[in-house]
């Protein structure tokens, strides 16, 4: 039974409309034979208010229909047209806005159809559809707007739950990274130390130990070098070009070598040496004396690097960290590629996929990442920025049919005793243009709102010359007052999203000076015109000022919020910067006291010459370069709902993610939508591209299998509530979502 009570929060409006229609009774006694209809109309609109969140749909499908039915019996019962209107708003709200567009406007049609039904002519139709369509588009502007409000809000509160776990993330972050650096600097070096030296150990070759010291010295020096340089620079890896692997192999004269891979990026190229260098590295210790192969082999799709051995004795098997192969796995996928490591045959084969371009995939088709998305620098990704996805635009547009059909449709209703401004055809065509011109500025009262407001009020001038000249044959006071919200509104946009300017204040007198010219004209002013017109335009400055006034407060608190919103999202930078400087420090302090202590040891004594302290304090400093590394805590903290913490989520997922374009601190709703998308989107080996854009963010997520209808239509909804829109290939397997960055 709980599942269909309904919610506490919407008896209110249900009560409300209840109460109404019974006064309404009272008030206006109507005749005893239309009590059923209006008793019918008042249950289904109730019924339709308690459950107008919860299936807004039917809700209104039941609320239009009743009121549609009854509307030639009942008349102007309020319960009806009130269910309508707040069911409406409520399927706005809470569906997308494609979904909402066709309720509503099938509403609209719905009430046209029943006009003509009820023996409208053809023009009191039109007219009443007109009408009625621009109250739906005033609705669902609106709705829109209280619908990216509630996620924008939401957004927020996840946003400040989850804000503490930035520390975590990047404390997490960095004991990844230096783990990774610290296996990759110095195991290499140690290792070929350790078992040089114990080889000529056994051996107990005069020449032999002379080598064995000469490597241990050069090698300890470059260790040590090694491990200074993770202290001093944080271990941050510098960019090698693919003949580092050249000189690495060449240090290794037991190794057969290949490479027709000539020009590799230098960041790929950084992750083929350190593959190759962890697998000799592995071979000298597991497979002492075998014969291996390193091939680099380039083809069209990017390149393969194979490390091959023949089997061998183990040297040091003990002093390895076990985190080499995992470690460059996660690497390899994270620029689009694939590793493979096992058996072949008595040995062990190391085998890595890598592309061309870090992110891109080998084998990609033309046109499927191998490069930027063309739209990263065009910001209209194909097929994702829809009219659903234009935000604010969007809701622009809705004005404009309000203005359309508020204007046009209240010029066709039949007048009663004032002369029909439509009926001479000339006249009418002009009006008609006249009033579809002067709504069209709405569109642009965002993007340029200044323009905006001298074409509306260039629009009013050629009317006013129009009617002076005899051109049209309505009253200019009442064709003023019909339109004028326009220019209100406008003057709003000027003040809310114009930047501050000493003449700002200039709006409203303008259009109050046109208006008082306008009504100073009407039909109805007797006597010194001029004069009338100075005292109306001075009464149309007030609200004129007030609405300016109201746009100056909008920009005010919007610029105050995202100040706030600055300082804080850099209070949590510098909290993250800071806890992962003090991981970093603690680290840092162990590796001086352990690996890096017995590696200067091994050095003095390779100096010395005595090779058995060398191999007994090289292998010492491996074992507690190795305690160091598996000491590390490797918990994964949940990331936070941002952007940046989307590599985290895919190195989880063991997918590959790359950013296109220069990041940069997005508003808090968009990082949050954009997170929740990723998150959504990117499974256990996806290929993804977060692109930055001037307008907005784009995310494209190639996976397998396809993405699933429930997580799909969830996604929608979710990006539809952002002012964002999502576009799906026919398989499923790729999808684009498109975020804008625009004003409420």
């Amino acid at each position: 039974m709980r599942r269909w009570a309904p919610d506490l929060g919407d008896t209110w409006a249900a009560g409300a409309v209840a109460v109404s229609q019974a006064l309404w009774w009272l008030a206006a006694r109507p005749e005893p034979r239309l009590a059923p209809g209006v008793c019918a109309v008042a249950v289904v609109a109730v019924v339709a208010l308690l459950y107008r969140r919860r299936v807004p749909g039917p809700a209104l499908a039941g609320a239009a229909l009743a009121t549609a039915l009854a509307a030639p019996v009942v008349g102007a019962a309020p319960a009806g047209p009130a269910a309508v209107l707040l069911t409406a708003y409520a399927l706005v709200v809470h569906r997308t806005a494609a979904v909402s567009a066709a309720g509503v406007a099938a509403v609209v049609a719905g009430f046209a159809v029943t006009a003509a039904a009820c023996g409208a002519s053809a023009r009191a139709t039109v007219a009443t559809a007109l009408v009625l369509g621009a109250v739906a588009a005033g609705v669902w502007a609106v709705g829109r707007f209280g619908r990216r409000v509630r996620a924008d809000r939401a957004s927020a509160e996840t946003f400040r739950a989850a804000v503490d776990g930035f520390a975590p993330l990047a404390v997490a972050q960095e004991r990844r990274r230096l783990s990774t650096e610290l296996h990759d600097v110095a195991g290499h070096r140690l290792t070929a130390i350790l078992v040089s030296a114990g080889a000529a150990l056994r051996l107990a070759d005069p020449v032999l130990r002379e080598r064995a010291i000469e490597h241990a010295i050069g090698a300890g020096q470059a260790a040590v070098d090694d491990l200074d340089r993770v202290v001093a620079s944080a271990g941050r890896d510098d960019e090698v070009g693919i003949e580092a692997v050249d000189q690495l192999v060449a240090g290794h004269p037991w190794v057969r070598y290949e490479r027709t891979a000539r020009v590799v990026p230098p960041a790929v190229a950084a992750l083929a040496h350190g593959i190759v260098r962890e697998a000799l590295t592995n071979i000298m210790r597991y497979a002492q004396g075998a014969a291996a192969t390193v091939r680099i082999i380039a083809d069209p799709g990017g390149f393969t690097v194979t490390v091959l051995d023949g089997g061998g004795s183990r040297a040091a098997g003990d002093v390895g960290s076990g985190l080499g192969i995992a470690g460059l796995r996660a690497r390899v996928e994270a620029v689009g590629g694939d590793l493979d490591a096992g058996p072949a045959g008595p040995g062990w084969r190391v085998r890595a996929r890598l592309p061309w371009r870090p992110g891109v995939a080998p084998g990609a088709a033309p046109g499927t990442g191998a490069t930027p998305p063309v739209w990263a620098t065009t910001g209209a990704p194909p097929g994702v920025r829809t009219w659903a996805g234009a935000g604010a635009a969007v809701r622009d547009g809705a004005m404009v049919v309000l203005a359309l059909g508020l204007s046009t449709g209240t010029v066709l209703l039949p007048g009663g005793d004032s002369p029909d401004p439509l009926a001479a055809p000339i006249p009418a065509t002009l009006l008609v243009a006249l009033l579809v011109l002067h709504a069209l500025p709405l569109a642009w009262r965002r993007l340029a709102p200044g323009p905006a407001l001298v074409a509306a009020l260039a629009i009013q001038v050629a009317w006013l010359a129009g009617t002076a000249a005899g051109w049209t044959r309505h009253d200019p006071a009442e064709t003023f007052l019909w339109c004028w919200w326009v220019e209100l509104a406008l003057v709003y946009a000027v003040a809310a999203y114009r930047p501050a300017a000493s003449l700002g204040f200039a709006a409203p007198l303008a259009v109050a000076a046109v208006g008082g010219v306008a009504l100073g004209a009407g039909a109805d002013i007797t006597g010194n015109r001029a004069a009338a017109g100075a005292v109306l335009g001075v009464v149309l400055a007030i609200p004129l000022g007030a609405a300016w006034l109201a746009g100056r407060l909008v920009t005010t608190r919007r610029s105050r919020r995202s100040t706030a919103e600055a300082a804080a999202r850099e209070t949590v930078r510098r909290h993250a910067d800071s806890a992962a400087r003090g991981e970093r420090a603690r680290i840092v302090d162990d590796l001086r006291a352990s690996a890096r202590l017995h590696a200067t040891s091994a050095l003095a004594a390779a100096e010395a010459g005595r090779l058995d302290e060398v191999a007994a304090q090289a292998r010492a400093s491996l074992v507690a370069l190795r305690r160091l590394l598996h000491g590390l805590p490797q918990d994964r903290p949940d990331p936070p709902p941002a952007v940046a913490a989307l590599s985290d989520l895919a190195a989880r997922r063991r997918s590959a993610l790359r950013f296109v374009g220069e990041p940069r601190s997005l508003p808090v709703p968009l990082e949050v939508a954009a997170h929740r998308a990723g998150a959504a989107l990117i499974a256990d080996g996806a290929v993804a591209t977060v692109t930055y854009v001037a307008g907005g963010i784009g995310l494209e997520v190639r996976r397998c299998p396809p993405v699933g209808a429930e997580v799909l239509r969830s996604l929608r909804d979710s990006t539809d509530a952002a002012s964002g829109s999502v576009a799906v290939d026919t398989d499923r397997t790729t999808v684009r979502v498109w975020l804008p960055e625009a004003l409420r």
